[in-house]
Formats: C-alpha cells, sequence, structure tokens
C-alpha cells in the first residue's frame, strides 16, 4: 500500500477511535511511524486529509452501495439493502457524523462536495421509494414524497450519532446498525399496502435476528 492510502486509513482509524477533534497530523505520522515531513508531502494539512477520506466515502456511497433493482430482486428488498449498505458504509466512516456541521464550515470544498453527494442519494432514495409505489408495495401523494426521503435520509445519516449519545458505552458494532434498519422498517409500515406487510415483517424479524445475535456477541 502506497504511503498516501496508508495515511488515508490510518486516520480513519484514528479519528474513528478517538474523535477528529483530538487526532492531529503528528498523531497520525507517529501511529504510522513516518516523519511530519513525509506525512505533509502528501497532505497539506488535517482538513486535506479529510477532504480526500470523504472522496473516498462518496465512491463507496456512489458506487458500492449502488441500489440494485431488477425482475430477479423486489422493490423492498432493493430498498432495505440499499439502507444496510448505506449504514455499512457510515460505519466506516462515523467520525465524519461525529462532527459534521464544524467539518463542512472548516472546509468550503468539502461542504460542496458533501452536498452534492448527499443531493445524488436523496435521487437515488426517492427512485426506490416510487419504484415501491408502482409495484403496488407502498403509497403515498406526490407531495409527501420529499418529506419521507428526508426521514429515511435522516435515520441514515444520524442514528450512529444519535445512539451514541444515548449509552453510556461509547462503542458502535453492527447491533448499531440492525436497529437503523429496523428503525426504517417502521417509518415504512403506515405507507405498506396490507397484502406487502407479510414481507415487511419477514424483513423486520431478519433484522431483529440479527440485531439479538450481535447483541449476545458483543
Amino acid at each position: 500500500m502506497k504511503t498516501r492510502d496508508k495515511i488515508i486509513q490510518a486516520s480513519i482509524e484514528l479519528f474513528n477511535e478517538q474523535g477528529e477533534r483530538n487526532v492531529t497530523t503528528n498523531h497520525i505520522a507517529a501511529h504510522l511511524a513516518i516523519s511530519p515531513g513525509n506525512l505533509y508531502y502528501h497532505f497539506r494539512n488535517k482538513e486535506d486529509i479529510i477532504l480526500s477520506i470523504y472522496e473516498e466515502y462518496a465512491r463507496s456511497l456512489l458506487l458500492e452501495t449502488l441500489p440494485k433493482v431488477s425482475s430477479e430482486v423486489k422493490p423492498l428488498d432493493s430498498l432495505i439493502l440499499y439502507m444496510d449498505s448505506v449504514f455499512q458504509t457510515t460505519m466506516k466512516f462515523r467520525f465524519f457524523y461525529s462532527n459534521l456541521p464544524v467539518l463542512l464550515d472548516k472546509n468550503p470544498i468539502l461542504r460542496e462536495k458533501y452536498v452534492e453527494v448527499q443531493q445524488s442519494i436523496s435521487e437515488r432514495v426517492s427512485q426506490l421509494l416510487i419504484s415501491l409505489r408502482a409495484a403496488d408495495y407502498i403509497d403515498f401523494n406526490d407531495d409527501e414524497l420529499a418529506d419521507i426521503v428526508s426521514i429515511l435520509r435522516l435515520i441514515n445519516t444520524f442514528w450512529v450519532s444519535f445512539h451514541q449519545t444515548q449509552t453510556i458505552v461509547n462503542e458502535v458494532n453492527d447491533s448499531v446498525f440492525y436497529q437503523g434498519v429496523l428503525k426504517i422498517l417502521v417509518i415504512l409500515r403506515p405507507y405498506t399496502k396490507a397484502h406487502a406487510i407479510s414481507e415487511l415483517n419477514h424483513a423486520r424479524d431478519v433484522y431483529q435476528q440479527r440485531y439479538r445475535e450481535e447483541a449476545e456477541t458483543a
């Protein structure tokens, strides 16, 4: 792995473990056993590192978590799997959301990229919801779509941060993300058609079982 990539991966690890505000470029260099000068050869400052991390995060969100919609995948499964993938990606870069407003205020370029990516995500979630309605799984009015998308994205984006403020032990594992998916299913339930409730309940049962198994091993 190239030094630049090592710096990015080490920074993600340290930011997640210790909090971005508590980690300096000197900490990162020491963690990698390289000189600060070597680090500055690749990145001008910590904000430059964070911008590069976000670009990696954005690629993961826009490419790796791309929702799969096909005749072989039911629309409801596509939405749940997509939200699950977004949660997992958020887990890898969870430090970012612990201090999001401050990070965006400090770096206008980062804010611009963030807004652009979030708009793309909103469009994808909207398309998935519309496909669910077309498949007669859920029903909603056109003027409700934007609000439903916003609520789903709020859970996806800030569920981990919310969870961390509600517990004494500040630990994040897969059980936290299973809880997040379960919250999304609760949001979708009032819009779900009667004949599709059984599928929603099945998805709920699957994630409840995953949550219990993960909680027992934690």
